[in-house]
């Protein structure tokens, strides 16, 4: 009888202790998000060691990386996904509809150019014969009816990384990148005091973080520690360092 009510206890003891593993996935994996994925460094990584300290170990969080395509994959598949640094209009609606949190900053797409550059780029008009470094497989409304014209040469790269060194070269004009990774780059020893912000013609948009309806009973716990990160030392520390701000 006493062995009997041993185990029981014991097994109730491991179910009471246990863990919930949930995983977060990112494919934004240009600085600031993935500064060096072997350390561990980047938004990425900040974001899921500030979540954790909130969620306490009843929830274990791990992240993964993937791409946007693959991404859109398990979201057509209504696999079980949580998806950082998202924004409810780049993706389709979808039943049942997802979840979303609030916003954990605001960003938007900027023109960078050399600091000799005078001209500010106020209308996507501007940029009428001029080369211009995007990302490949990237699609930026106003600036694609622009490059179809024959009014604007697109150049693409894998990286922003690589439209940079282009950009220094003087193989471009200017490169289209997202102003939380020029954020970061500008700092850097190899770009700091060659490189500015010329034009926003581009709406800022707030970055979100996507819930599938699987995580429906979850969620609200996830609502309560993004609302504790804007108290939290560590998260404003993170932020701070890639010159961004919480909303």
């Amino acid at each position: 009888m006493r062995f009997g009510f041993l185990l029981v206890f014991f097994l109730w003891l491991q179910s009471a202790t246990a863990s919930t593993v949930v995983t977060l996935y990112a494919y934004h994996q240009a600085p600031p998000f993935v500064i060096n994925a072997d350390t561990e460094t980047g938004l990425n990584y900040d974001l899921l060691r500030a979540l954790q300290q909130e969620m306490g170990d009843q929830v274990q969080l791990r992240l993964q990386l993937l791409s946007r395509p693959e991404l859109n994959q398990r979201l057509a598949a209504q696999l079980p996904t949580i998806a950082l640094w998202t924004n409810p209009a780049w993706f389709a609606a979808q039943e049942p509809p997802y979840l979303w949190s609030g916003t954990l900053f605001s960003d938007r797409e900027v023109f960078v150019s050399p600091t000799q550059h005078s001209q500010k780029i106020q209308q996507l008009s501007e940029l009428t014969g001029s080369r211009i470094g995007a990302i490949r497989g990237y699609s930026y409304p106003g600036l694609n009816e622009l490059i179809a014209e024959g009014k604007v040469q697109r150049i693409d790269a894998d990286s922003d990384k690589e439209n940079l060194a282009l950009l220094l070269e003087k193989q471009l004009e200017h490169v289209v990148i997202t102003r939380s990774s020029f954020l970061y780059y500008g700092r850097q020893t190899q770009y700091l005091g060659k490189l500015k912000i010329t034009g926003q013609p581009y709406p800022a948009y707030r970055r979100q973080i996507l819930f599938t309806h699987h995580y429906q009973e979850l969620y609200p716990r996830f609502e309560q520690a993004l609302q504790q990160l804007s108290q939290q030392k560590y998260w404003l520390d993170r932020l701070a360092l890639y010159g961004l701000k919480p909303l």
